[in-house]
């Protein structure tokens, strides 16, 4: 089965076409234009096994809010993996409209900052994840919701805040 995707990876699209199985059971795998054999074999849920051109990786995958958290060895990116032709249509509807961005995300309660997940002139897509914050003896992550880029970070982790304090500032 041939399936055409868009992986965006720190804000760049790209395009991944997958075909497979193979009848020797590998896939194979373009990412924009360079096709690759790739053997893929689940180890458990949420964990591959990946031999290509005869390197070996293992690639463990936890879907989050805004994506999917890849990590292969101590390298990490959130994916976001979108059908091809959704996109595309998706595109073509939103053609001339404006994008709302910018916003000041603060503390919707007192707490603890845990962990400042961008950085400042980072481009920040609506629905990412920008500040766990400890409240009650739970971790929340604090999601833009227009998006924009980060132009200031009040806090840092391990910093107490109060209902209201202002931590991270969208253009």
């Amino acid at each position: 089965m041939k399936r055409e995707l868009i992986v965006t990876a720190e804000g760049t699209d790209r395009s991944v076409t997958v075909d497979g199985p193979l009848p020797d059971g590998r896939f194979r795998v373009a990412i924009d234009g360079t096709e690759r054999l790739v053997d893929a074999r689940a180890i458990r849920p949420g964990t591959w096994s990946l031999v290509i051109e005869g390197r070996s990786f293992v690639v463990d995958l936890d879907p989050r809010r805004a994506g999917i958290a890849a990590t292969i060895g101590a390298s990490q990116a959130t994916l976001v993996v979108e059908d091809a032709l959704h996109k595309r249509l998706a595109s073509a509807a939103n053609a001339g409209r404006a994008t709302a961005t910018g916003e000041s995300i603060r503390a919707p309660i007192a707490g603890k900052v845990v962990k400042v997940l961008v950085a400042v002139g980072e481009q920040v897509a609506a629905g990412t994840p920008v500040v766990v914050l400890e409240a009650m003896k739970m971790e929340n992550e604090l999601v833009a919701e227009r998006g924009g880029t980060v132009a200031t970070i009040t806090k840092s982790a391990g910093q107490a805040v109060e209902t209201g304090d202002l931590l991270v500032e969208l253009t």
